[in-house]
């Protein structure tokens, strides 16, 4: 854990702070204005935001030819990954209840909420896997979403969640921040994409508060026997 702004607990017992170190298995939880920042040894990372549940279910990393495995089970909440060594060379993979998200170098975002997953690419390649299909996303901003077992693409934004940059003003320092708000899902939601979330359906007019729990299904995602590879919007 190299930086760290609102409470990070892991194993529901220790609270993080800058230094600690984090073991396979270990499951890592933030409160509603949770930000922390975990380095892995390929140089890969990941942002942790606010009520995210996430657990390191298998790293292996071969300096001498750069390349590994990397996967992740994410349950609840929201996270920004970064691609290292092993995504570039190996296999990064970002596990949720609904699919299973690959990162191919760049930078990608995971939202879990409201029983539905988002992925957007911010950089790179990621690749989004469902019931059997297999996307491929290589335009910046554009997100793949789960939808009652379907799997839906469209426009999220390049920066639907500013929240997860807040932590680069205090990376490093383990000094809290400014408290922030929780989550706040109205720019995705003002977004072509909003309209298939059920965390942006409106409420008598209005944008919902965005509830964010954590379920920890023991249910496998459902990302596995992918055998159709679809590019969106293309793959060159």
């Amino acid at each position: 854990m190299t930086a760290y702004q609102t409470n990070i607990i892991r194993n529901d017992r220790e609270a993080m702070n800058v230094g600690a170190a984090v073991e396979l298995g270990d499951q890592l939880r933030s409160n509603i204005t949770g930000l922390g920042m975990l380095v892995f040894r390929d140089e890969s990372s990941a942002k942790i935001g606010p009520n995210t549940s996430l657990t390191i279910d298998e790293f292996v990393y071969n300096p001498g030819s750069r390349s590994g495995k990397i996967d992740i089970g994410m349950n609840s909440g929201l996270a920004r990954f970064y691609g290292g060594q092993v995504s570039k060379g190996g296999d990064m993979q970002v596990a949720t209840p609904h699919m299973v998200l690959g990162a191919r170098g760049g930078i990608i975002e995971v939202l879990v909420i409201a029983g539905q997953t988002v992925g957007i690419l911010r950089a790179g390649r990621m690749t989004c896997m469902m019931n059997g299909r297999k996307l491929v996303i290589t335009n910046p901003g554009h997100a793949c979403t789960s939808d009652n077992g379907k799997l839906l693409t469209g426009y999220g934004g390049i920066d639907a969640f500013p929240i997860l940059d807040s932590i680069e003003r205090i990376a490093g320092t383990g000094l809290p921040g400014e408290p922030g708000p929780g989550l706040d899902v109205s720019a995705i939601c003002a977004s072509a994409l909003g309209s298939s979330l059920k965390a942006c359906k409106s409420t008598d007019g209005a944008l919902p508060g965005a509830v964010m729990e954590f379920p920890d299904s023991p249910t496998p995602p459902a990302g596995s026997g992918v055998d159709e590879d679809d590019c969106y919007p293309d793959c060159r």
